[in-house]
């Protein structure tokens, strides 16, 4: 558990977490799945080599690369290491001491001999309640304007839990996009093991009301050898 007196997520050592303000039952920002035996989550990262399209995640879920991933909990925080194809990852993932905020640093090091050009990309479900059936067809989404990068909002105004409260997901980044549609992330019939949208250069940056909510953003860049 990495919380502080306002902030809280779970985190497993497969990578699939689940996150709340001030109360784990009344306001969770993102699904709670009691099911331990598919560890599903509402929060993912993915890695993509832009030239080859072979997409892995930093963690061991929700889409597992090649090789073996070693995950260390520490007071206060997790820490996830993976190599594939040459490319080595650590995700650190921590709550601010005093802030409710998550913070999720990821260091990515080169060693496959070649210039790489790789794109990481952030996701979340807004539940913004306690139920996400319940609440997702009053959450707006909407883009917000972030120096160096790009990040979503979302609000809840239905009813008196949470409706002054917004929610937000950040990246730094100069080539960012960005999506607040669950629907569309996923694709028909998809999954977050392989969600269609990985298959696509760029987020498409639909945000809005009517929607199946989501957070996801993706940013790219260029990796040197060494």
């Amino acid at each position: 558990v990495l919380a502080n007196a306002r902030f809280g997520s779970v985190i497993s050592d497969a990578g699939q977490a689940y996150s709340w303000y001030e109360n784990a039952h009344e306001f969770r920002l993102t699904p709670w799945e009691n099911d331990p035996v598919s560890d599903r989550s509402g929060e993912a990262y993915y890695l993509r080599d832009e030239e080859s399209g072979e997409c892995w995640s930093p963690t061991i879920l929700p889409t597992r690369g090649q090789g073996d991933y070693l995950t260390r909990h520490g007071f206060g925080y997790s820490v996830f290491t993976h190599r594939e194809s040459g490319i080595d990852s650590e995700l650190t993932v921590f709550v601010a001491e005093e802030a409710p905020v998550k913070l999720a640093i990821l260091t990515l090091s080169n060693n496959s001999g070649r210039t790489r050009k790789l794109s990481v990309t952030g996701y979340v479900e807004w539940t913004l309640g306690e139920s996400r059936i319940r609440s997702a067809p009053h959450i707006v989404t909407h883009a917000a304007s972030i120096p160096g990068g790009c990040g979503v909002m979302a609000n809840n105004f239905y009813g008196d839990n949470g409706g002054e409260r917004t929610a937000f997901f950040a990246v730094s980044g100069n080539y960012c996009s960005l999506m607040g549609d669950r629907r569309e992330f996923i694709g028909r019939n998809g999954s977050l093991r392989s969600p269609s949208t990985m298959k696509l250069r760029r987020l498409s940056g639909k945000t809005g009301a009517g929607l199946d909510p989501c957070g996801a953003l993706q940013s790219a860049a260029t990796f040197i050898d060494g």
